[in-house]
């Protein structure tokens, strides 16, 4: 649990500084981009840390704090921190190849995704209480959030989120989950929430007919 309020606290003092001290020059100093990952590379760790705005960084350190406390206590933090890194680097890397070489990339969404994607398959029943206050278990979140960032990159393409990188963070997670959990068990979990997704609407539906 340690490690993900140390992420979350690294986080929230990079927005203090950012805001009030470094403003926009420092995030394009330290934000991640083609330019900047060949001229200042540790832009790849750095612009992790920078959030555009308030609710850019209190949406990913909430789900940041459900995820990776779950994740933490199931796979040790030393885990943790590698599926969150490698999940941030994939989608910064992603992201060259569907946006201009130029554009500047911050935040940890990837890296939460990372964790979203091993989450809900190696801690499925874990409760998250954000975005909503009644309690989601982990597995209905995390697909939620993968057909919301389908839903967003389709209709959205030209959006200043980046979809695509997530989509790359959520792969490396999906990856450590289905090693962790194995294969049939992680399409059980994946099948029963899509089917119970599925007939909560159709039992809504036949009951107010």
């Amino acid at each position: 649990m340690k490690f993900t309020l140390m992420l979350i606290a690294i986080c929230v003092i990079a927005f203090i500084y950012t805001a009030y001290v470094g403003g926009d020059a420092f995030v394009n100093e330290y934000g991640f981009s083609g330019p900047n990952l060949i001229s200042r590379p540790w832009t790849v760790v750095t612009s992790i840390f920078l959030h555009a705005n308030i609710t850019h960084l209190l949406s990913n350190i909430l789900v940041l704090f459900f995820f990776g406390i779950a994740v933490e206590k199931e796979m040790k933090w030393k885990k943790m921190l590698v599926i969150f890194f490698l999940g941030a680097f994939a989608g910064s890397l992603v992201s060259l190849f569907f946006y201009p070489w130029d554009t500047i990339s911050i935040g940890a969404s990837a890296g939460v995704f990372a964790l979203i994607g091993v989450g809900m398959l190696v801690k499925p029943l874990d409760l998250s209480f954000y975005p909503l206050i009644v309690p989601i278990p982990l597995a209905l979140l995390g697909i939620l959030y993968a057909l919301y960032n389908a839903y967003g990159f389709i209709t959205e393409p030209t959006s200043e989120i980046s979809y695509i990188a997530h989509f790359g963070g959520l792969a490396v997670g999906l990856i450590f989950g289905i090693k962790h959990a194995g294969i049939k068990r992680s399409l059980m979990i994946i099948g029963v929430v899509l089917a119970i997704m599925i007939a909560i609407p159709l039992l809504w539906l036949w009951l107010v007919k």
